[in-house]
């Protein structure tokens, strides 16, 4: 049987989201028989920022390219590589990468990972910029992967055609091995210390951990004994300490900065909290919700918005007075052990598998080689 090729294009092995799902998707499509699978990466190797796509055993070919970088050897060389493939499936817009993927006559497949920030007014640039691309991807592109309903809609509003345009949402290689200790030796003044809220994250403007920070503080004066877990690090690192201190809840706020172990700090936590604007999926919902873990996101959330909706509708907050609330409300709730939702949350979750998702994407490779 002949396989089908694919090469997953990206800019670096980052840590994030779309690493992880990478991860989780290359791993899971290497063991599919009619699969052969191989990944460019935009950075020299030993340059890359994650080397944990390394591992996957997988051809990775590296050839670093600039955002704008105008070097005609280097897009030569990417048509070179990705002639040998049946599908290219572009995990970042840039558009000389783009043409010259386009130009090999490999089929391009772009990957939707962002769906615009409403916080953010659009400058005549940004408007511009996305006008653009769509009619670049409407020209080069084979086919669409959205990560959710949230993002198709976006760019289906700005104009990106609807032909073979599919929502397939973002998979999890669920851990149910990991270290159930690490965070408590870490921090042993979370173990057995009141209700633990927190979140995992990177702390960037769009993320709004301020909005947490607020909510919690507000939440702490109705029910002092907690704690606000906050995982990450990122730009916003020493506005959100000085918020802290403003707010006077220092000693109720512990910040663990990077940790790679980061299902065990989720699994310590009461209530997973996500106040991200416009968040085009939002995986670490996924991964906590197969914790058994109660999440709050945000109505203006986006693709968290509309994860949550499915399973916990009730835990979609406006603002910040609404999630100080909420969490006193599950905190009563958990203090005398009336949490009904965890196996929903564990059932919902398992329709992320990434093995499941795999599956969908074979069923959408298979259905652009009966459009040739």
């Amino acid at each position: 049987m002949q396989k089908t090729k694919i090469i997953h294009v990206v800019h670096d092995f980052l840590f994030g989201g779309i690493e992880s799902y990478l991860y989780y998707l290359v791993q899971a499509q290497k063991y599919n028989d009619q699969l052969e699978i191989a990944i460019l990466c935009c950075q020299d190797e030993n340059s890359v920022a994650n080397p944990r796509l390394k591992s996957v055993g997988v051809k990775i070919y590296y050839l670093p390219i600039k955002p704008f970088d105008l070097n005609v050897e280097k897009y030569r060389k990417v048509m070179q590589i990705v002639s040998k493939y049946d599908f290219a499936q572009l995990h970042i817009y840039k558009p000389l990468l783009l043409e010259a993927l386009y130009r090999s006559k490999t089929a391009v497949i772009f990957t939707v990972h962002t769906a615009g920030a409403v916080r953010r007014e659009q400058s005549f640039y940004g408007k511009s910029k996305v006008a653009f691309q769509v009619k670049q991807l409407n020209r080069c592109c084979k086919g669409v992967v959205n990560n959710s309903n949230y993002s198709q809609q976006y760019w289906l509003e700005k104009g990106v055609k609807k032909e073979n345009n599919a929502v397939i949402y973002n998979g999890v290689g669920f851990n149910d091995s990991f270290d159930k200790d690490f965070a408590g030796n870490m921090f042993p003044e979370i173990v057995g210390n009141g209700f633990i809220v927190g979140t995992t994250s990177r702390f960037i403007g769009w993320k709004r951990v301020d909005f947490l920070i607020q909510g919690f503080a507000k939440f702490l004066s109705k029910y002092t004994d907690a704690k606000l877990l906050l995982v990450g690090d990122g730009s916003e690192m020493d506005s959100l300490k000085s918020l802290v201190s403003n707010l006077g809840i220092d000693d109720s706020v512990i910040f663990t900065g990077f940790q790679k172990q980061v299902t065990s700090f989720q699994s310590v936590m009461d209530v997973c909290v996500f106040p991200s604007v416009s968040e085009p999926f939002g995986l670490v919902a996924i991964e906590c919700m197969h914790l058994g873990k109660p999440v709050v996101v945000m109505d203006d959330g986006g693709g968290l918005r509309e994860l949550v909706e499915q399973v916990e509708p009730d835990l979609i907050v406006r603002d910040v007075d609404a999630m100080a609330d909420k969490l006193y409300e599950l905190a009563k709730k958990m203090r005398v052990g009336n949490d009904g939702g965890i196996e929903s949350r564990i059932s919902f979750a398992e329709q992320f598998n990434i093995f499941e998702i795999e599956r969908k994407y074979l069923s959408y490779y298979k259905s652009l080689e009966l459009h040739d």
